[in-house]
């Protein structure tokens, strides 16, 4: 039977609507609001008796031609029906927008309505009458009415409104609509001015002169019916014949079910009385879709949102699930943790997925593995946390009882840009005591679960089948013993299970995609850069599984996975060609992608840089290949192996095997990657080096080195290792081959070839070393290899609540921890897509600046699927914006400003299609002059704003005191936010009123809801805007989320349709800003002794290209131009260079990092050149109680000193230097550098307005509590110090208290949360509100004393007292003003202190960071739990800034790294291997809420000791060369920097 079908084509209020596979079920109400979201079109009854539906149908008259317009009931109606017709709804001949059609005034002017529920019925069945009689009787009025029903008016009122419209309304001359006085206004301006005219009332004449509407049969076919329109009585009979069971029957009967033959009825009835043909196919079609990730079917179709989309590139874990499989090879089950994002649900037939939710929830019971989290603290922001409970419970289901280092190698595939790592460790080293998964016990029942009056949900343990391999996919062969074919409309998926059928396959589809895991296939099909319509997965062919090993060689399969292969070898200790394979395999990627990735898609591939390609080039490894004819070949991995893969050579044959021979005694091989941090990381050099010896001594026989990274290929340096050959392993032979080497891995591939060439002489420096103690002690010299020992760290900290009765100053955990491990936490992007919802996908300039001469969307909007296109012209009003000068703009008009700025989106039905989409958007440009670096802006004078100046004392007076003077300068990078919830706003326009309701993942809900309202032309009360929590921040999602709501905004304004913007990661990557960059220049005004008496310094913010809070970031810098010392005369100026880049905004600190950062290096300095500790320097110069800053705040307390000393003392920092001394005497090529540095950050804004906050508080009849406030929560745990207060104040339970969300529409006029000072505001307020109830409640309580919480609220209750409050807090009495540097800039410090030991490896670049001691000022913390999360994962973040963190910007401006595949943040392994937190004691703190201080930002500031013992570490390593002076490399310090830094004989030769 044809399975084709027609495509419909109808109109409505004038557009087109095609659909390709309608379904006759589907009527036309349900398509206008469920499709087209025109609800003014209302479903009452369902049945076509109350006329709340009426729509107006056009059509032409088959016969006499002429244009017909009917009143239709849409419940009644099929879609089928409609082909070649119009349809106009009541949105569609006026609006408050536009203006109101006369019958629509008429109607309000003689309060023609109530309920208004009947009322667009009653307005389209009138303007139809209207459209056919212009000049109508009461009576034709009235006989038209019939078909509507109104329960509320009496209809008196509506006749005489349509009366009236009949003097003002001769439709059809062209002046129906008139503006509505009551259109939507801001300001002056109007929408719309005079009179508005339309088209939706004229009969689209396509559907009048084209034929083909009417003049041929059409067959529309969905899973369930088939409908046939023929148009003769003989194509009819035909039909009838060929269908002897069809239904001829009416319109009505199709959508109603009962048969209206015979009944005359009204209008709406009468004119749908026709015959149509209907056959009914009962067919069950499932297709499959190879494009969709297993996410975005879970996300989109499943609704399994716990587990997350960070990042779409495999890199951050927050995706991750467990799938478990038979082995087709061993029967064996496996587990195995995997990347959701990139697994095509095509991969997965025969397998099972367990997700977050199916292993414990709040309902039924948290795991164990949940429960810790929470219990440990193990969680912030929350969005990395289900993918970090997934991979503990997968290797808990293969492995009870793991080891630290197991636990912390799994996560090694997670990333959190929060906690920094520890709590999640220590929670999973307690789950590990009480989870013996398998057992049956491994779900408890939580503590806290939900329950209604006195029932639990659970009673006791809980069992759960989740976690038990479904027997189905064990017993039945089907699923692994048949080949599958899945296909969709673009591609088509096969999985053979032979390695003939395999062949067959190709020989019928060369051109074929073969793939074996699913890495690479997952990424290109999201990123629809997929060229093969085919793709064959080799998954269940056994021929190309298995790992065996002989006599002379290992045998590995093609489709072993990195992640088997390991599993396998680990049994073979006692081989040492197994074992050195262990080692390269080890750092791999990571768990999640060595599951999935496979040797055969590794050894194939083109990637240069490859570490088991390098590995198996230096083995003398060789390749087991099927020719198309059946042939076996077997081919060495040699040059013309890298060749041919270069070059396509082996498209027409099949990887079956590996063959890696097995080494003698006297062979030796080992594998070595330099990444940019150690963790998931390509290397920047790979190598594999392999010798032999003659048998019994130390004379090279043969040398293989194979080096990637080096060149756009990989390199098999033979020149080199032939000059070894016949000469003994000794330091001559190391001069040779260096020397060599130099010479033959020359290359022009990469910009920094000086460094990968050093690299790859220091990895063949190692290998010497590691093989020369071979062959004269017997064992390795691991002199250049750091420690692998598992992360430890003490947490002290006071809780000065003596009797327990308050729930301040207590570690409580986060509140909605529980829902979070769960995978219950709402984000974003986690809500439920709303009826006829889009999606909107941006599309970016390519230029850092030029021209825009056209933008041609003509290919994009041709996809089935795509709505609209919007840009800067659809902006209702204002198209710029921005919090202190509106010089952004939302979608870029002329010309664009950088690399990545948003000139228009897409709007489409979802994000796959907008993805798509956006890729056929052509934009033509005129390139123009672009200031890419700072440098370039300097030079060029290219400045935002006048230079902001600060003075302090007397640089005359310095100059006389000084002994010295001394000229210097530092820079800091860029730093991305790295947020792990991108940028997310889901926007859903209402009608009435036009409000705009908008749900967004941002720190500032009043910023989003100002400049929404600007764009718009719209009052500020019209928008809404909300967040519940947000996926990180740390400022990226303060001026930034505007973008994304802006974007959303504009297209749900158009198209009157809700509209989800949620930006991939590459592009959140390149279009928002970042952490301001900064150039110092200074000079220094010293004495002997050590003590700075003047400082003069220039700074210079790289702003990008336009103000955002940039003003505000370099004033805060300069705020902090002293640090943590007292300079007494200093001179500061700042400038803001503008150049062609996102514009920098805020980032925590706020420009506090990057003035601590340049002090500290003027520290450095001063001791360098008076050849003293520096420890010396800084404790001559720092702050005590007395002092006042130059900005005129005094030091109250001596806080800051005694964080300094403590920090000292307890990390024993005497002590260690001396041992630091030893180490580095008797280590070559490891040094180790220690650092301890003061920091202090002011708290509170300059501004005055800006220091207030509001809250309110609900209580309810049965004693709980909801209460809001204006702060958002972002991971720093403020919702949960809230309820703390609030509980605190109510004398009640914390648990009795929630809040919801922060939204616009409970506490106006809030500011963003940032500064580390939601605490001290909302703390206030949230008192305030609490404070007023507890008043409210006195005399209750006072009368009934005895009664408690519940019974004192029902008696105010029913006593009329009223049991909601708001609360307002106004933090200082007096501001800063910036023109005359006068006033309170900050209402005070908090001060800490850091003391950290790194060690490098000289001949690589790389650190370690060996321990970490914090001693911070908080005051009394709220929760101390939750402030020492905030200290650690600020130092970590802050660790990242100083070293991994940097932001490469190519000559045509576009950012370099695309997300966390080549941006690399902190991972688990770049922790400190101890680090400890201490909490001053008995501070005495400012007067704030509870006496505690704010935390968000100052850990941050202590990183900068990471940076500073690594330069201590790189002038040990520089002593051993004799090099005397300074060495000052500027942040981040990368492995790059420190390895070029640490000069030797290698870098001499490359240089």
């Amino acid at each position: 039977m044809d399975s084709t079908s027609d495509p419909l084509v109808f109109f409505v209020n004038g557009k087109k609507v095609k659909i390709g596979e309608p379904d006759p079920e589907t009527t036309l109400l349900q398509y206008l609001r469920r499709s087209l979201y025109l609800t003014g079109t209302k479903q009452a009854c369902g049945q076509g008796a109350c006329g709340a539906c009426t729509v107006m149908v056009s059509y032409v008259n088959i016969n006499t031609k002429a244009i017909r317009h009917i009143t239709v009931n849409a419940c009644l109606v099929p879609i089928c029906y409609l082909h070649g017709m119009a349809v106009t709804t009541v949105e569609g001949i006026g609006s408050t927008r536009n203006g109101l059609h006369p019958i629509q005034k008429s109607l309000v002017e003689y309060h023609g309505l109530q309920c208004g529920f009947c009322t667009p019925g009653m307005v389209m069945t009138m303007y139809t009458l209207f459209r056919n009689n212009p000049e109508p009787t009461q009576d034709q009025m009235e006989r038209v009415l019939e078909g509507n029903l109104c329960r509320c008016t009496g209809y008196r009122p509506i006749v005489e409104a349509f009366k009236s419209a009949k003097e003002k309304c001769p439709c059809g001359l062209g002046f129906c609509l008139e503006t509505s006085d009551t259109t939507v206004q801001t300001e002056s301006k109007k929408p719309n001015e005079g009179n508005v005219s339309t088209q939706d009332v004229i009969f689209p004449p396509e559907l009048q002169l084209n034929p083909e509407y009417h003049n041929r049969m059409v067959k529309f076919r969905s899973a369930k019916y088939t409908w046939y329109r023929p148009i003769t009585l003989v194509e009819l009979l035909n039909l009838y014949n060929k269908f002897p069971d069809a239904q001829l029957t009416n319109k009505t009967a199709m959508g109603y079910g009962r048969r209206f033959t015979d009944w005359v009825g009204v209008d709406q009835i009468r004119n749908t009385a026709r015959k149509i043909v209907k056959y009914k196919f009962m067919l069950c079609n499932y297709v499959y879709f190879p494009l969709k990730s297993y996410l975005s079917l879970m996300c989109g179709e499943v609704y399994l949102t716990g587990t997350k989309q960070a990042c779409g590139q495999g890199a951050c874990g927050a995706c991750t699930v467990m799938v478990s499989y038979v082995n087709i090879n061993t029967k064996a089950i496996r587990h195995i943790t995997v990347n959701a994002c990139l697994v095509p649900i095509c991969y997965l037939h025969g397998m099972a997925v367990t997700t977050v939710e199916g292993i414990g929830s709040t309902r039924n019971g948290l795991h164990p593995v949940q429960k810790s989290l929470v219990e440990s603290h193990g969680l912030q922001c929350g969005f990395c946390t289900p993918g970090m409970v997934m991979t503990m419970y997968t290797l808990f289901r293969n492995n009870p009882e793991p080891t630290q280092d197991q636990m912390e190698r799994v996560l090694e595939g997670n990333l959190c840009r929060c906690t920094g790592y520890r709590p999640i460790v220590e929670a999973f080293k307690s789950a590990k005591e009480k989870c013996p998964c398998g057992l049956g016990f491994c779900l408890e029942t939580s503590d806290t679960t939900v329950q209604t009056e006195s029932k639990k949900t659970n009673e006791g343990n809980v069992s759960t089948q989740d976690v038990i391999f479904p027997p189905e996919l064990q017993l039945n062969p089907e699923y692994h013993n048949r080949m599958v074919k899945f296909r969709s409309a673009k591609y088509t998926w096969y999985r053979p299970i032979t390695l003939e059928e395999l062949l067959n396959l190709y020989n019928k589809f060369p051109d074929a995609q073969l793939v074996s895991g699913c890495n690479t296939i997952g990424y290109l099909l999201r990123q629809g850069d997929f060229n093969s319509k085919v793709i064959i997965c080799c998954t269940n062919i056994p021929e190309l599984h298995g790992v065996q090993i002989s006599s002379s060689e290992i045998r590995i399969g093609a489709s072993v996975t990195m992640g088997e292969l390991e599993s396998d070898l680990t049994v073979f200790k006692s081989n040492k060609t197994a074992m050195a394979m262990v080692d390269v395999l080890r750092w791999v990627g990571v768990d999640q992608i060595r599951n999935t990735a496979t040797l055969g898609g590794h050894v194939m591939s083109e990637i240069p840089n490859l570490d088991m390609k390098t590995f198996f080039l230096a083995s003398g490894a060789s390749l087991e290949l099927q020719t198309m004819d059946g042939g076996v070949r077997m081919i060495p991995m040699d040059d013309e192996f890298i060749k041919n893969v270069q070059d396509g050579g082996f498209r027409d044959q099949i990887l079956v095997s590996i063959r890696v021979p097995l080494m003698s005694e006297d062979e030796y091989i080992l594998g070595i990657k330099q990444p940019k941090r150690r963790g998931f990381d390509y290397g920047i050099v790979t190598t594999g080096m392999y010798v032999q010896f003659e048998k019994g001594t130390n004379v090279v026989q043969n040398l293989r080195l194979a080096f990637g990274g080096t060149d756009n290929k990989p390199v098999l340096a033979k020149k080199s290792a032939n000059l070894a050959i016949k000469r003994t392993w000794c330091e001559d032979t190391l001069e040779t081959v260096t020397d060599c080497l130099v010479t033959e891995l020359q290359s022009t591939a990469y910009a920094n070839s000086s460094f990968r060439t050093t690299l790859a002489c220091s990895f063949f420096l190692k290998f010497f070393m590691t093989i020369k103690a071979k062959l004269e002690t017997g064992s390795s010299d691991n002199s250049t290899d750091f420690s692998t020992v598992p992360t430890s760290g003490v947490q002290v900290y006071d809780v000065p609540d003596e009797d327990g009765t308050h729930a301040v100053w207590k570690p409580i955990p986060n509140v909605t921890s529980e829902y979070i491990t769960a995978g219950e936490a709402q984000f974003v992007d986690d809500i439920p897509n709303s009826t006829n919802e889009l999606f909107a996908g941006v599309v970016t300039s390519a230029h850092a600046h030029a021209k825009i001469l056209s933008v041609d969307v003509s290919a994009a909007l041709a996809i089935d699927g795509v709505v609209d296109y919007i840009d800067h012209k659809d902006v209702p009003f204002h198209n710029k914006y921005g919090p202190l000068a509106p010089d952004d703009t939302l979608f870029c008009e002329n010309e664009v400003m950088y690399n990545g700025q948003v000139i228009g989106a897409i709007l489409a039905v979802s994000r796959e299609v907008a993805s798509r989409a956006v890729k056929l958007v052509k934009v033509t440009y005129e390139p123009l002059e672009a200031i890419i670096s700072l440098e370039d802006a300097i030079l060029k004078e290219s400045f935002l704003g006048d230079p902001y100046r600060v003075a302090s004392g007397s640089m005359e007076k310095a100059e006389t005191e000084a002994d010295f003077v001394v000229e210097g300068g530092c820079e800091t990078g860029s730093q991305e936010h790295m947020y792990l919830e991108p940028q997310s706003t889901v926007v859903v326009p209402r009608k009435e009123q036009h409000e705009v309701d908008i749900v967004s993942s941002t720190q500032g809900v009043t910023q989003v809801q100002d400049e929404i309202a600007k764009f718009l032309g719209l009052e500020s009360s019209r928008i809404s805007v909300r967040v519940k929590r947000a996926g990180g921040g740390f400022g990226g999602k303060a001026t930034n989320s505007i973008i994304t709501a802006g974007i959303a905004a504009v297209g749900a304004w158009k198209t009157n349709q809700p509209v989800r913007c949620v930006f991939d990661r590459e592009v959140d990557v390149r279009v928002t800003g970042k952490r301001h960059p900064v150039k110092a220049l200074y000079q220094l005004y010293y004495k002997k002794d050590g003590q700075i008496v003047g400082v003069d310094v220039k700074f210079f913010f790289g702003a990008g290209y336009s103000t955002d809070l940039s003003p505000f970031i370099m004033q805060a810098c300069m705020f902090l131009t002293q640090g943590c010392y007292d300079f007494t005369n200093m001179k500061a100026e700042g400038r803001l260079c503008r150049t062609n880049l996102p514009s920098n905004t805020a980032f925590r600190g706020f420009g506090s990092p990057q003035a601590l950062f340049v002090v500290e290096s003027m520290i450095q300095k001063v001791a360098f050149n008076l050849n003293i500790p520096v420890e010396q320097v800084r404790s001559k110069n720092i702050l005590r109680q007395g002092a006042v800053t130059p900005f005129h705040m005094p030091i109250n307390d001596d806080n800051l000193y005694r964080c300094w000393q403590e920090c000292k003392s307890d990390s024993e920092y005497d002590k260690r230097i001396e041992n630091i001394r030893k180490f580095n005497s008797a280590n070559r090529w490891k040094k180790r550098g220690i650092s301890v540095v003061p920091a202090m950050l002011p708290i509170g804004y300059p501004p005055l307005f800006l220091n207030q906050a509001g809250a309110l508080v609900h209580v309810y009849k049965d004693g709980s509590v909801r209460l809001a406030h204006g702060g958002a929560e972002l991971g720093q745990g403020l919702h949960t110090k809230m309820i703390q207060i609030a509980a605190t104040v109510l004398e009640i339970p914390h648990e009795k208290i929630i809040i919801a969300e922060t939204s616009t529409t409970t506490v106006p006029n809030t500011f963003e949360t940032s500064g580390s000072t939601g605490t001290d505001l909302y703390a206030g307020a949230v008192l305030d509100a609490c404070r007023k109830i507890k008043e409210r409640l006195a005399p209750i309580k006072e009368n009934d004393p005895e009664g408690g919480w519940h019974a004192w609220v029902m008696t105010a209750y029913f006593s009329r007292v009223s049991l909601s409050a708001t609360g307002f807090f106004k933090l200082r009495t007096e501001g800063y003003n910036f023109q005359t540097h006068t006033g309170i800039h900050a209402h005070y410090f908090t001060y800490g202190s850091a003391c950290t030991e790194v060690e490098i490896d000289v001949l690589t670049g790389e650190h370690q960071l060996v321990r970490t001691d914090i001693v911070l000022d908080v005051g009394k913390s709220i929760n101390p739990a939750i402030d020492v999360g905030q200290i650690e994962g600020g130092f970590i973040q802050g660790s990242g800034m100083m070293t991994y963190e940097e932001v490469n910007i190519d000559k045509d401006g576009k950012i370099a790294e695309t997300g966390p595949l080549d941006y690399k943040i902190p991972g688990i392994r770049n922790i400190p291997k101890v680090m400890n937190v201490k909490l001053l004691k008995d501070s005495e703190g400012p007067k704030t809420c509870y006496s505690a201080k704010g935390i968000g930002e100052p850990p941050l500031l202590l990183a900068i000791s990471v940076f500073y013992a690594i330069k201590e570490a790189v002038l040990a390593a520089r002593t051993e060369e004799n090099l005397t002076n300074d060495c000052f490399f500027n942040s981040p310090a990368t492995v790059e920097k420190i390895r070029m830094a640490c000069q030797d004989k290698i870098t001499q030769k490359t240089k």
